[in-house]
């Protein structure tokens, strides 16, 4: 869990965040929308961040684990 999200629910969060991304700039495509394009980028970095959090997460999740059934 990152705060009160599991990281199936944190990851669903990121899918909808991308599928919404590649929707929003199919739409906009060749309409030279440079501030809506910087935002989607932003978007984007902020949904590859949230994978790599969780990624690191369960890796010290099951580190922690370990540790404690070596106790």
């Amino acid at each position: 869990m990152i705060g009160n999200l599991t990281y199936d629910q944190i990851e669903e969060i990121v899918r909808q965040l991308e599928n919404s991304t590649l929707l929003v700039k199919n739409y906009i495509k060749d309409k030279n929308i440079v501030e809506l394009e910087d935002f989607l980028s932003t978007v984007e970095g902020y949904s590859k961040f949230l994978m790599t959090t969780i990624e690191l997460n369960k890796d010290a999740d099951k580190e922690l684990q370990e540790l404690k059934n070596q106790k």
